[in-house]
């Protein structure tokens, strides 16, 4: 099922208590993420694409992003030798791109450990971005950003941290290196996918860089920030559910089964009301009109018997 993610998107009901809104929109971030088509490329860990979809989500409350944006996210807790960047169709559920990503000469060696939003730092700065328009440059066919993260990344477009292609971003390089090469902060992609994946992602998209540092997941506005609402598509994603993991059927069946334990139990009744004296089957209705009829088992003892009786029975044998 494909779904436009616009901001005229479903209200959250106000009368729903905080809890049962939580619940919702942890179980849609899930519901998506389940659908996602990872096929062979390296799975995105649920946790950070969580973080990613929260903030997007409130990103398009905003209208920082144009309709069905592209989600981008880089893992930057990963390894700089893993393909740690995604592009990810929200709309499809589908990844677009898998690929390497490198981070900023001062942000660490082959993983990333130091982050900043100050200038001449060469640290890379997490956080919220938007994509901006491309232009031709020292490293070639690049891409704009623009931080929206605060005190994370309000400085990248300043700093000209921008997405583009660079030769030390390759397999190539990290076998011959221990890692890939690292940028002065800007995410840079491999010189053979930059290209494709600067096109795709241009003017309005989103970019979110991850890392667990800096306090920034308690701090960052985007992930803080209370959604207002939910794209249509949470709504029907009940429906959607497989069927023993979907809550509407659990509560069905629930009900179909109390239902059923209650007829059950209205027709065991009904049966004992229906018992009757099995020794009326044996009279007839002309009987039952004129006699009272008693039925009785007679047990007779040999020695109750004659004893002419008795040995007539033994003679016959």
């Amino acid at each position: 099922m494909q779904t436009t993610f616009v901001s005229s998107a479903i209200g959250i009901n106000e009368n729903e208590s905080e809890s049962t809104t939580t619940s919702k929109t942890d179980r849609y971030i899930r519901f998506v993420y389940d659908q996602i088509k990872f096929g062979k490329n390296r799975k995105l860990n649920f946790e950070v694409f969580s973080k990613a979809f929260y903030g997007y989500l409130n990103m398009q409350e905003d209208g920082l992003l144009v309709p069905n944006a592209l989600l981008t996210v880089c893992d930057f807790t990963l390894s700089s030798n893993l393909k740690r960047l995604w592009v990810i169709d929200l709309k499809s559920k589908k990844i677009v791109f898998n690929t390497l990503v490198a981070h900023g000469q001062g942000t660490g060696e082959e993983f990333a450990v130091a982050f900043s939003n100050t200038h001449e730092s060469h640290q890379s700065s997490l956080g919220f971005y938007t994509t901006g328009e491309t232009y031709e440059g020292n490293n070639g066919y690049s891409l704009k950003l623009n931080g929206k993260d605060g005190q994370f990344n309000s400085n990248a477009y300043d700093r000209a941290v921008v997405i583009h292609g660079a030769e030390y971003v390759s397999d190539d390089y990290a076998k011959a290196n221990k890692r890939i090469g690292r940028s002065h902060g800007c995410p840079a992609l491999p010189v053979d996918v930059a290209p494709k994946i600067i096109d795709k992602i241009k003017n309005g998209h989103c970019l979110f860089i991850y890392h667990t540092s800096n306090n920034y997941l308690s701090s960052s506005r985007w992930i803080k920030s209370k959604l207002k609402s939910l794209p249509q598509e949470a709504d029907m994603m009940d429906i959607n559910l497989p069927v023993q993991n979907n809550p509407r059927y659990v509560a069905s069946a629930a009900n179909n089964t109390n239902k059923s334990k209650i007829a059950n139990t209205s027709e065991q009744d009904s049966k004992e009301e229906e018992v009757k004296d099995p020794t009326e089957e044996q009279v007839s209705a002309g009987d039952k009109q004129n006699f009272k009829v008693d039925v009785q088992t007679i047990t007779i003892k040999k020695s109750d018997l004659p004893k002419d009786h008795i040995l007539n029975s033994t003679s016959a044998k």
